[in-house]
C-alpha cells in the first residue's frame, strides 16, 4: 500500500509541475484524466486514515479543473485556503494544489507583513521546545493549535504542542475545524472542543477559535447564527475569548456576516501571490497570509503565518532575556524572563539543562555553559537559545557560567544566580564568572538571570557565588593505658594500639584544616567505665579521664554547623573481644555499652557530603 501511495503521489505532483510550466495550455488538461488522478489519491488518504478517524457522513468533493480555472486564481490578488480537514481525506489533494501558487516565505525575509504568530496542527507533527525558541528569533511570540475536528477528531499531537510552546513562552491559543450547519450542532462541537481544551493542559484565558471553511457546509445552514451559537457555548463553558476564523471570500461573498461576528473578532485568511511588507485587512482582528513559511532552523516544515492587529493571539514581549530549565522528572519548564526563577526550589530535583535567548531588539548574543555531573566543564560555549547541559542522562547541572557578546556586551552587564543543593541561594556572579559548585557533586536546583545598564548597581546578594571543593582535615589524639598520649594523626589514621590488650582512657579531636571557612566544630562524647555518657566536648578539650584506669567503652562524633552540611564524619572503634566494629557516622554509637569492654583503638575519617563512604557489614555499637 506504501509503493504505491507514494506512485501516485508522485503522479499527482509531476502533473501539477508539469502544468506550472503549461499553463497556456490549461484548457487542453483532460478533466476525465485529472479527477481519476485525484480520485485513486484520496482512495489511498481515506484508507491510511479510516482506522483513526471516524469519516462517515463526512467526505469532501472538490473539481480540480475547477480549482485551476477559479477565477480567484486568474483574476485576484490572493488565494484562499482551501479544504484542510482531517475528516474525509481532502488534506492531501488541497495543500497539493495551492503549492504551485502560495509563495515560500523563509522567516529571514523581512520583506513581509508582520510575523506575529503560527498556527499547526497534527500535519506539524512534533514541534520541540527548540523550535519554538527559534521561532521566537523572527518575532513569532503565539501560536494558534488545531485541538479537534466535528466530534470525532483530536489532533494526537496537541499535548506536546502545547505543552512546548508553553515552554518557549509562546502564548497558546487554539482552534476547532467546524462542521455545523445548526444551532444544534454549534454547541454539540463546543463542548467536544473545550473538553480537549482542558484535557491538554489549556485554561479558561485561553483564545478560543472557530474554523469555519469546510466547503461542504455551505447552504446548508445560517452559518453566522451557528457560529454565535458556538461562541455562546464556549462562554457559558468559561472560555471568555472566542474568534471566527474563515477566508476572505466567505466575508465578502456574505457567507459568513462580518457585522454580527465583529471585525475585530476574525481572523481572516488570504494568501497574495505577491508579497510585500505591508499589513493588510486591518479592518479585522489578525490577517493569516501565506500557508508556507519556513524557519531556517526547522527542516522540512512550513507553516501558517499570520498578523495579529489586536495583541488577541501574542503577547508584547518587553524582556531583555528569556530562558527556560529541564528539570529532574518534570522535562521542559514554561520560558520565564527577567530575573523571574527558572527551575525548582524546595523539591530536591535536579537541573539537567537550560537555554537562554536574547530579546531580538537587541544585537549581539549570550553565550553560556555548564559544569554537568561526570563530564566538568563543556568545552564549548553555547549561545542563542542552543541546549546546555544534557537531557534523558539523569545528569545534574553543578555549576553556569554567562556571558555577552557583540553591541549588547557594551551595553549591558549580565548577573545570574543559582540556587545550589545544601547551598541554597548562592550570590550574583556577572560576565563570564562561575556560579555553583565544583567537585561537591551538588546538583543546581533553579537559577536567575537578568541584565543590568553599564554603569547601574547590580543585584546584591550573600555568600559565595561559586564555591570549588577542597578537602577539610581533623586531628584526634588518645590517651592509652600505661603509654599516656600517644602522637596527633589526622583524618583516616589510627591511633591507639591493636593485640596488646591496652584501653583507650580519654580522647581529644579538633578541625585542623578549614579551608573554605565553614561555620562550625567538632564535638564528641564518650562513654567512661562506672560513669556512663559524659557531656559532649569540643575543641581539643578532652573526653574520658586520665589517671583513674577507666575504660573508655563507646564513643560519639559529629561536626556541627556549615561543617556538618558539607561534610560527613565516619569513625569506628577497635574493640576488646570483637575487634574492628562497623562505621558509626554523624554523632552514631561506636564501641559496646554494657558489656565492660574497652576500645583500644579509633580510625575517624571526615568526607565530602556526596562522597563515598567507607564500607563495612559490621555493626558500629554492641549492647
Amino acid at each position: 500500500m506504501g509503493v504505491k501511495k507514494f506512485f501516485l503521489l508522485g503522479t499527482l505532483l509531476c502533473g501539477i509541475i508539469f502544468f506550472v510550466s503549461n499553463v497556456k495550455a490549461v484548457e487542453d488538461v483532460s478533466e476525465e484524466a485529472i479527477n481519476s488522478t485525484l480520485d485513486s489519491t484520496s482512495e489511498v488518504s481515506k484508507s491510511d486514515e479510516s482506522s483513526d478517524i471516524e469519516t462517515q457522513s463526512i467526505n469532501e468533493s472538490e473539481d480540480l479543473t475547477e480549482v485551476i480555472k477559479d477565477e480567484e486564481i486568474n483574476n485576484a490578488a490572493y488565494m484562499d485556503p482551501r479544504n484542510r480537514s482531517d475528516l474525509g481525506g481532502g488534506n492531501l489533494q488541497s495543500r497539493a494544489r495551492m503549492a504551485y501558487s502560495v509563495p515560500t516565505i523563509s522567516a529571514t525575509n523581512n520583506n513581509t507583513p508582520t510575523k506575529s504568530f503560527v498556527d499547526i496542527s497534527s500535519h506539524n507533527g512534533v514541534i520541540s521546545v527548540n523550535d519554538f525558541l527559534n521561532m521566537k528569533k523572527y518575532g513569532v511570540t503565539g501560536v494558534v493549535i488545531k485541538l479537534t475536528e466535528y466530534t470525532t477528531y483530536k489532533n494526537e499531537y496537541a499535548a506536546s504542542q502545547v505543552k512546548n510552546a508553553k515552554a518557549a513562552g509562546l502564548k497558546v491559543s487554539a482552534y476547532h475545524y467546524s462542521w455545523f450547519a445548526t444551532d444544534s450542532e454549534a454547541r454539540a462541537e463546543a463542548d467536544y472542543f473545550a473538553k480537549a481544551a482542558l484535557s491538554v493542559g489549556l485554561d479558561y484565558s485561553t483564545v478560543m477559535v472557530n474554523d469555519i471553511e469546510e466547503p461542504q457546509i455551505l447552504g446548508k445552514g445560517n452559518l453566522t447564527s451557528s457560529s454565535i451559537a458556538f461562541q455562546n457555548r464556549l462562554n457559558q463553558l468559561g472560555f471568555k475569548t472566542v474568534r471566527h476564523y474563515s477566508s476572505l471570500s466567505w466575508f465578502t461573498s456574505g457567507y459568513l456576516n462580518q457585522q454580527t461576528l465583529g471585525q475585530k473578532n476574525i481572523w481572516v485568511a488570504a494568501y497574495p501571490y505577491t508579497i510585500s511588507n505591508t499589513n493588510n485587512y486591518t479592518q479585522y482582528g489578525s490577517w493569516q497570509w501565506n500557508s508556507r513559511l519556513t524557519f531556517p532552523e526547522i527542516a522540512g516544515k512550513e507553516f501558517d503565518i499570520s498578523a495579529d492587529y489586536t495583541n488577541t493571539f501574542t503577547q508584547p514581549d518587553n524582556s531583555l532575556i528569556s530562558y527556560s530549565s529541564h528539570v529532574q522528572s518534570k522535562g521542559w519548564l514554561n520560558q520565564v524572563t527577567d530575573n523571574a526563577i527558572s527551575g525548582t526550589v524546595g523539591e530536591s530535583k535536579r537541573l539537567e539543562a537550560l537555554n537562554l535567548s536574547l530579546s531580538n531588539r537587541l544585537d549581539g548574543s549570550i553565550e553560556y555553559r555548564t559544569h554537568i555531573q561526570g563530564n566538568g566543564w563543556e568545552s564549548n560555549w553555547n549561545k542563542n537559545g542552543s541546549i546546555s547541559g544534557t537531557t534523558g542522562q539523569a545528569k545534574r547541572i553543578e555549576a553556569l557560567q554567562v556571558r555577552l557578546t557583540g553591541d549588547v556586551a557594551n551595553k549591558y552587564d549580565v548577573y545570574y544566580r543559582v540556587h545550589s543543593q545544601y547551598f541554597g541561594w548562592m550570590n550574583w556572579a556577572k560576565n563570564g564568572e562561575s556560579a555553583g559548585t565544583e567537585g561537591f557533586s551538588y546538583r543546581l536546583e533553579a537559577y536567575q538571570v537578568q541584565l543590568v545598564p553599564k554603569g547601574q548597581t547590580g543585584p546584591v546578594g550573600s555568600g559565595n557565588k561559586f564555591v570549588k571543593y577542597q578537602d577539610a582535615n581533623i586531628e584526634y589524639q588518645t590517651h592509652i593505658q600505661t603509654k599516656g598520649w600517644l602522637l596527633p594523626v589526622e583524618s583516616n589514621q589510627i591511633s591507639g594500639t591493636e593485640g596488646q590488650g591496652l584501653r583507650m582512657e580519654a580522647i581529644k579531636l579538633k578541625v585542623s584544616n578549614n579551608p573554605l571557612g565553614f561555620s562550625g566544630n567538632i564535638e564528641y562524647q564518650s562513654h567512661i567505665q562506672k560513669v556512663g555518657w559524659q557531656n559532649w566536648k569540643n575543641n581539643y578539650n578532652l573526653s574520658g579521664t586520665e589517671g583513674q584506669g577507666l575504660r573508655n567503652e563507646a564513643i560519639k562524633i559529629r561536626l556541627t554547623g556549615d561543617l556538618a552540611t558539607h561534610y560527613n564524619l565516619y569513625y569506628r572503634v577497635h574493640s576488646q573481644s570483637y575487634g574492628w566494629l562497623g562505621w558509626a557516622k554523624n554523632g552514631e554509637t561506636a564501641g559496646t555499652t554494657g558489656k565492660g569492654k574497652r576500645i583500644e583503638a579509633i580510625q575517624i575519617m571526615i568526607v565530602r557530603r556526596n562522597g563515598l563512604p567507607p564500607v563495612s557489614n559490621l555493626a558500629s555499637w554492641i549492647e
